[in-house]
């Protein structure tokens, strides 16, 4: 076999290769990605039940029912961080993070002392949906 024909091969075979590889990961991240997004939408949907089940009018306020979800939300916001692949999506899901504490701690005060109206529910709803969109880039 002639030299150059053999090299030849040979880095044709590595190039192929290293397509290959570099095909599959991309593929491997597209997966981990809409994992990763589904997470986020989960996140979501507890805030909204979390907001459904605390923001209702003339509701009287369970205090330990309510710092258990609360306790609840923060264990599903620690283990989705903590099982992030991707670092760049960690601070997006401590931005929103800091947005349920917010949120809860909003709702607390408004609960607690009777101030909760239709237009607050929907209006939190409203902004978390919107927050969320923007964490999933819509």
């Amino acid at each position: 076999m002639n030299p150059n024909t053999a090299k030849n091969l040979i880095v044709r075979n590595a190039f192929l290769c290293t397509a290959a590889i570099v095909i599959t990961s991309c593929g491997t991240a597209t997966i981990n990605k809409s994992g990763s997004d589904a997470q986020i939408e989960s996140l979501r949907s507890f805030e909204l039940a979390f907001i459904d089940e605390f923001a209702v009018p003339r509701k009287r306020f369970n205090a330990a029912a309510f710092e258990a979800k609360v306790n609840e939300g923060n264990a599903k916001f620690q283990q989705t961080i903590a099982n992030e692949k991707f670092t760049a999506r960690r601070p997006v899901l401590i931005d929103l993070k800091a947005q349920f504490d917010a949120d809860a701690t909003h709702l607390r005060s408004k609960a607690s002392r009777g101030k909760i109206t239709p237009a607050l529910a929907s209006e939190m709803k409203k902004d978390v949906n919107k927050i969320y969109d923007h964490a999933l880039g819509r």
